[in-house]
């Protein structure tokens, strides 16, 4: 079948009068004239051809079609090429309903089309309505001629289906939000006098009956369109490509109508023709710096040679052993990923130390010579691990910032990006294309290496949302890596399970799963297909270089847990006397770097770090002490990390207090641990900060039970584990990094929940899918329960806190002698936010900008309990903020919130 061109020509001929109707008005006081609908329809459909060519989108979109079909289907064939008809035609006729009396007089002041006057409906100015009438009217024209009634209902469906992604192409998808609203009443019936408008259709008056009476019984319970679909025609199909489908075409609509109206809008001579793909020159670039990079090079010599060292021979402890044993682990995965070059699902298990991070990169420079891959994404649970593999990435492979980006809230994306050379569009309306193109290229993902969190990539899995799913069409043909799954609550590991193995099935994606403590969460759904990189984990885990790196220490747990105040004063008191002991003993024998300790203690709240901190008023032993949590600002943080890694103080005694902030991928090297007993991938995460090279000698990790931890992992199936195995268990999954002698555990229960029809869960999930509910299907991944709220200090931070943003504070006239104050930067903040003349993408980037400045002045807590109300009466919440006015009286910068005022465990 030839494919339909969707270009000017065609919209000119469809459309009767075609240069009397406008799609946009040039902005206001822009000598351009009004772009007509025929042009924005063909220009959409151009854009939605460009991204499919240039994601390499084809095969994908293919795949999901068949898979969506019904085995009751006798030509599977015929209703393939008419369902990709249907997806095409959809983004080609989205806008049609711009036809609409009403809409071009009102909204585009066109006093040129004078027919239909007389057409009155109840939606007013409103065009996407008439642009699935309309659609469905031409869609049922070509369906009714095919003989087969079982066909056409179900190419009817489907066109209904694609139809909804027209009527919600301005907001967010919700299929059934719109039965009632759309289809009552018989009110798309006073749109027919617009079937006149369009050529090359015979649109008799009794097409037009047969056509209304299938509208009127679209949503009949009995036997109407969604009823015929959701229980006859999804019979044999898989859920998920349906849901897919429907998703990746609303992308491709949104995305497609974005990007046509900005290309009027800016009157771009060009249609934008760079998405941020790995091309040719870029894969060799990375492959090639990936193998050469410092001792990279000396894996891949040694890999060449098949000169790979013999774990079990490197059994000393030592720095030379241990990077041995990287070097090991680093050519055993570069191997399995050859062999599995046809695989999508991997496993790094690595132990703490192992250098996870740089294998991973080892491992996607490999799959990248599968020539279909075209994009990287990092995805994190912690921003410190954004930061930091963000650099280690740039460096390593020599990526510049059309290259590579990172997203996240304390990143200032819009900084003086230069323009791509496809990009050179000049000047527009005060700001050159170079901001509107970054802007741009933040919101579509025009990147080929992003780094992001978490919550944000799996929202471009789930979402129903409008500007999320932008990013949709984006994720095919492309490297994933999970670091730190773990760290996901396990209520969320079967849904991650089950996403997982569907896009990489259908988008061509490539996940590589890595952990230290990793559950194995293809277990969950059975038939999942991971390949292990590692073959026996053990071989790595108990070589004494990892498990004997630091010894655990189990003494403090026979002291009796406090149960009042008096008990948990009593109880630091005695801890402080060990931990100063311990530090004490190991400072008189470091022969590493002689008279020096650092000794790190982890509370599970900040309330204890603080009173734990207190008892070192007048202690003389340390140099130094600093304290972290999550009230402790970035800057500060980032501050102490940098000082912990000079040389000049490593000579020191330094203790750091912290709470479990500290294991969100901090990168420190600590001599002695001591540890508040939560959960065991807690407990193994504080372990390796703690002499991470094996350079050192008597290193120890002591765990203590002073806090419970049950307020935090209270529903965590982990902690609930924890409960039942008894202490010689505890001790045991420690010292032999058994970590799946707990995980299984906690698998098969989520495994049985899973057979249940009493619970919701992976099958409940597909339930959602098969019938296209997308809100339901977004709702069933939570990674983070409970709202946070972000505090804002208007404190003064050391100008030196900016260097690398001085011309982010020039631009947006910030004082910074020597100083950046707070409060300048948040009247900044209010002055933007309440100006609503200035040009959008403008406002966009700056307010990108501010955030990421707002980022240095703020932390995040949980807005509930009395520990809330109480800090309520130091400032107030606005602008989705809270502003701590009064913060002196509450807060310093060294400290953090003094949280002996406060009576409940709020921050941690």
């Amino acid at each position: 079948m030839d494919k339909i061109l969707y270009d000017k020509n065609f919209f000119k001929a469809l459309i009767k009068d075609s240069a009397t109707y406008y799609a946009h008005l040039p902005k206001e006081g822009k000598k351009q004239s009004p772009e007509l609908l025929s042009e924005h329809s063909s220009l959409t459909f151009t854009y939605s051809c460009k991204i499919i060519q240039n994601q390499s989108l084809g095969a994908c979109i293919s795949k999901l079609i068949e898979s969506s079909i019904p085995p009751c289907i006798s030509n599977r064939q015929h209703a393939h090429v008419e369902i990709q008809k249907l997806f095409e035609t959809a983004i080609a006729f989205h806008d049609l309903g711009k036809l609409n009396w009403d809409f071009q007089h009102r909204v585009m002041k066109n006093n040129r089309c004078t027919d239909l006057k007389t057409c009155r409906h109840p939606f007013g100015s409103q065009h996407s309505v008439l642009s699935m009438y309309l659609y469905l009217a031409m869609s049922l024209y070509g369906i009714l001629k095919d003989e087969d009634q079982e066909t056409q209902m179900f190419l009817y469906g489907t066109a209904v289906y694609f139809s909804y992604n027209i009527v919600q192409h301005h907001s967010s998808m919700l299929l059934e939000a719109q039965n009632e609203i759309i289809w009552n009443d018989n009110r798309l019936c006073e749109l027919s006098p617009y079937l006149n408008l369009l050529n090359g259709y015979d649109f008799t008056d009794g097409f037009i009956q047969t056509f209304h009476d299938v509208l009127k019984n679209t949503c009949s319970v009995s036997d109407g369109v969604f009823e015929q679909m959701n229980t006859y025609f999804t019979k044999g199909t898989e859920p998920f490509a349906l849901y897919a489908l429907m998703r990746l075409h609303y992308s491709l609509l949104t995305s497609s109508d974005y990007l046509a109206t900005a290309h009027y809008m800016n009157d771009w001579g060009d249609t934008m023709c760079d998405f941020g793909i790995i091309n040719e020159d870029l894969r060799q670039q990375i492959i090639q710096n990936a193998s050469t990079y410092k001792y990279n090079l000396g894996i891949y010599e040694s890999l060449q040679k098949r000169d790979v060292p013999k774990v079990t021979e490197l059994t000393e402890k030592s720095n030379a052993n241990l990077n041995l044993l990287r070097k090991s682990i680093a050519i055993e995965v570069i191997g399995k990923v050859r062999q599995h070059m046809d695989k999508n699902l991997f496993y790094i298990e690595a132990p703490t130390g192992g250098g996870k991070t740089n294998v991973s990169i080892l491992a996607a420079a490999e799959l990248l010579k599968d020539k279909s891959i075209n994009k990287i994404f990092y995805v994190f649970p912690f921003t410190t691990l954004i930061t930091q593999t963000y650099e280690t990435l740039k460096s390593m492979l020599c990526l510049n910032n059309n290259e590579i980006t990172e997203l996240h809230s304390k990143s200032i994306r819009f900084s003086g990006r230069k323009s791509k050379d496809t990009h050179t569009y000049g000047e527009h309306d005060g700001y050159n294309d170079d901001e509107y193109i970054s802007y741009i290229d933040g919101l579509f993902v025009n990147y080929p290496v992003t780094l992001l969190s978490h919550v944000r990539f799996f929202s471009y899995l789930t979402t129903n949302k409008k500007e999320a799913n932008y990013v949709f069409s984006r994720l095919a043909n492309s490297i994933v890596v999970l670091d730190e799954i773990q760290s996901y609550n396990p209520t969320t590991w079967d849904t991650i399970a089950c996403f997982i193995k569907e896009y990489a099935a259908y988008f061509n994606m490539k996940f590589i799963v890595m952990s230290a403590t990793l559950p194995k969460i293809g277990d969950i759904i059975g038939n999942a297909g991971f390949t292990y990189l590692i073959d026996d984990k053990n071989d790595y885990f108990l070589n004494p270089n990892f498990c004997e790196r630091v010894s655990m220490d189990y003494s403090l747990l026979s002291l009796p847990v406090p149960k009042s105040r008096s008990e948990h004063e009593e109880y630091l008191n005695r801890l402080h006397n060990v931990l100063l002991e311990e530090s004490q003993n190991y400072s008189d024998r470091n022969t590493f770097s002689p008279g020096s300790v650092y000794t790190i203690i982890e509370f599970i709240y900040k309330r204890s770090a603080s009173e734990f901190y207190a008892l070192f008023s007048n202690d003389v032993f340390f140099d130094e002490i600093f304290l972290l949590s999550g009230t402790i600002l970035e800057p500060r943080r980032k501050e102490i990390i940098s000082k912990l890694k000079t040389e000049e103080y490593r000579t020191k005694k330094i203790l750091l207090i912290s709470t479990q902030v500290v294991e969100a991928g901090v990168d420190i090297d600590m001599d002695l641990g001591f540890k508040d007993k939560s959960i065991i991938d807690s407990e193994e995460q504080l372990a390796g900060r703690i002499n991470r090279n094996v350079n050192k000698k008597g290193c120890k990790l002591f765990i203590f039970n002073c806090d419970s931890a049950g307020n935090i992992y209270g529903n965590d199936e982990r902690y609930k584990m924890m409960k039942t195995i008894s202490s010689g268990d505890y001790k045991y999954i420690l010292e032999k990094k058994d970590f799946d002698f707990l995980y299984n555990r906690v698998l098969t229960k989520i495994i049985t929940r899973n057979r249940s029809n009493y619970f919701e869960n992976t099958h409940t999930l597909k339930n959602y899918m098969s019938v296209l509910n997308y809100k339901r299907v977004n709702d069933s991944l939570i990674l983070i329960d409970g709202d946070t709220l972000t505090v804002y200090v208007p404190l003064k931070l050391k100008t030196t806190y900016f260097k690398e943003h001085l011309s982010v504070l020039d631009e947006l006239d910030i004082c910074h002698e020597e100083f950046v104050d707070g409060e300048d930067i948040w009247r900044t903040f209010e002055r933007l936010i309440t100006n609503h003349e200035e040009d959008f993408v403008r406002y966009k980037a700056k307010m990108q900008r501010l955030h990421g400045l707002m980022s240095y002045f703020s932390f995040s807590v949980y807005p509930e309990g009395k520990d809330f109300n109480m800090l309520q009466t130091y400032g107030e919440e606005k602008f989705g903020y809270f502003y701590l006015a009064s913060y002196r009286d509450i807060y310093s910068l060294e400290s953090g919130i003094n949280t002996t005022i406060f009576t409940e465990s709020m921050f941690i």
